[in-house]
């Protein structure tokens, strides 16, 4: 291989690295995310909607970050009946600043404390 080829290798295994939505989980909880401009971030909650609750997106500053599209459910494979799934959300980081991202389980219809609670606070760097 030429020199040229070896830097050209290296450097589009960096930018794929670099490429890609970056996950966030219930592990992620309470964090400090950073964020560059146009960057997406996919965020995936487990639960289960046949019991009637689900992840609601409720705070966010929509001139930071906002939601690209809406949630998806997806239940878990198997056999059993009443599993539960993940929803998931994906979102933009459209304007510099710093905002708060929560999420609620609850039953959207009850006037109750949610039965969990998500939250991070979105960094959008210039």
């Amino acid at each position: 291989m030429t020199r040229v080829a070896i830097v050209l290798s290296a450097l589009i295994l960096v930018l794929a690295a670099c490429g890609g939505t970056r996950s966030l989980t219930i592990d992620d909880n309470g964090d400090r995310v950073s964020l560059s401009p146009g960057e997406e971030i996919r965020v995936s909650l487990d639960g289960n909607a046949t019991t009637g609750f689900t992840w609601e997106l409720v705070e966010n500053d929509v001139t930071v970050i906002a939601p690209v599209g809406e949630p998806v459910y997806e239940e878990a494979t198997g056999d059993m009946v009443g599993t539960g799934g993940t929803w998931t959300w994906t979102l933009r980081a459209v304007g510099t600043g710093e905002s708060p991202v929560r999420f609620v389980y609850h039953r959207t219809w009850e006037d109750e404390p949610p039965a969990a609670d998500y939250s991070f606070v979105a960094i959008v760097g210039s």
